[in-house]
């Protein structure tokens, strides 16, 4: 069986790496593209796996903004992935991105990642409209797209934080933690993505006066995709990215305006404060907030709340052991995400290209 993954975030490698290494295990030909994004192609690397880089200079454009810049991107990727998937036939495609086009124009079964609500990125429609089936958690709201739903129950993130797979290793964080001194990350991150235009996440003079409050209680490092002023360069997190799900399971905090990271520092038992204009719209983050306590969110508008929050943190006593049994109740309610993917994955790799609008016809009986 012939699978071709094409993924453009890190979060997605997170997402995949389990799968990919038991397929590869299990004699499965695995192919594997990306595109600069991020530290994405450093973490592929450290995987020893052959890969195609077909945006080796990102996606991104100082000449072009906004939506011109989305077309012409989407123009470029549509027509890599047109030239890499010429010469081999394909049993399934697994992506997150424009890989569905290229499926629905080779009639090649694809499977489509999505976990955030459509209302959140209603540019994914196109996306969704051309996939075979959408793999989403059971809560994500898909509107007309829902008969392709392939739903379970869990997080995307639990793919590889599942204690099936991961296991926080202190040494790895020894370099930036400090015995008996609480320690917290402050991520940000760049905003740049079609879906982020317009949305506000946490500003530089914000980041100052998190850096004045939590450093009376510990060290503090930021995680930033953007650039810093050099008046916080100092603060940036030097441990290298793929020791970056360690840091935060040892971290006393994490203050960001990632959905990502803030849910990775949920799923992982670590209190995760968010501050960013999607406060409230994503359903996985509101199930995460309200049903098990893990995270909470707050508007920009609503910074001098989040800050008053994070004071009557600061003086809770015992935390992380209090977060740690929230997410021991979570941990009963969802499965274990790599093996659905994996099974996925073989079920539908059976279904060659001959059957592929027989396929997507049938994908109406998966409906929620």
């Amino acid at each position: 069986m012939s699978i071709l993954f094409f993924f453009v975030h890190p979060s997605k490698f997170h997402l995949f790496k389990h799968t990919i290494r038991h397929l590869k295990s299990k004699g499965y030909d695995v192919d594997i593209a990306i595109v600069s994004k991020d530290v994405l192609e450093q973490l592929v690397k450290t995987e020893g796996w052959h890969y195609t880089n077909i945006a080796p200079n990102g996606r991104r454009s100082k000449r072009l903004k906004g939506w011109a810049a989305t077309i012409y991107h989407a123009w470029r990727t549509i027509r890599a992935l047109q030239r890499l998937t010429r010469s081999k036939k394909y049993n399934l495609f697994v992506t997150d991105d424009l890989l569905s086009v290229i499926g629905w124009m080779r009639k090649v079964t694809t499977l489509h990642f999505q976990d955030s609500d459509l209302h959140v990125v209603p540019e994914s429609a196109a996306l969704l409209e051309l996939a075979t089936y959408v793999v989403a958690p059971s809560y994500t709201i898909l509107g007309r797209y829902s008969v392709k739903k392939l739903p379970y129950n869990g997080y995307h993130e639990l793919a590889y934080l599942h204690p099936n797979y991961f296991e926080p290793d202190e040494s790895i964080v020894s370099s930036i933690r400090k015995p008996g001194v609480p320690y917290f990350i402050i991520r940000l991150v760049s905003l740049t993505a079609t879906h982020d235009q317009h949305k506000r996440g946490l500003n530089d003079e914000q980041v100052h006066r998190l850096i004045s409050l939590l450093s009376q209680a510990g060290d503090v490092y930021i995680s930033a995709e953007r650039q810093l002023p050099d008046d916080l360069e100092p603060y940036r997190l030097p441990t290298p990215p793929e020791a970056i799900l360690h840091v935060l399971a040892f971290a006393d905090m994490l203050i960001s305006d990632s959905q990502t990271m803030t849910t990775e520092a949920a799923l992982l038992g670590t209190p995760a404060i968010r501050c960013n204009d999607f406060v409230g719209r994503i359903s996985s983050m509101e199930r995460l907030e309200h049903e098990y306590g893990l995270t909470f969110g707050f508007l920009p508008d609503k910074f001098d709340d989040m800050m008053a929050f994070i004071h009557q943190l600061l003086d809770m006593p015992n935390r992380k052991t209090v977060w740690q049994k929230r997410r021991k109740r979570m941990l009963i309610d969802t499965i274990d995400v790599t093996e659905f993917i994996i099974e996925t994955i073989k079920e539908y790799s059976r279904k060659s290209d001959v059957r592929y609008r027989a396929v997507l016809q049938s994908s109406t009986c998966r409906a929620e």
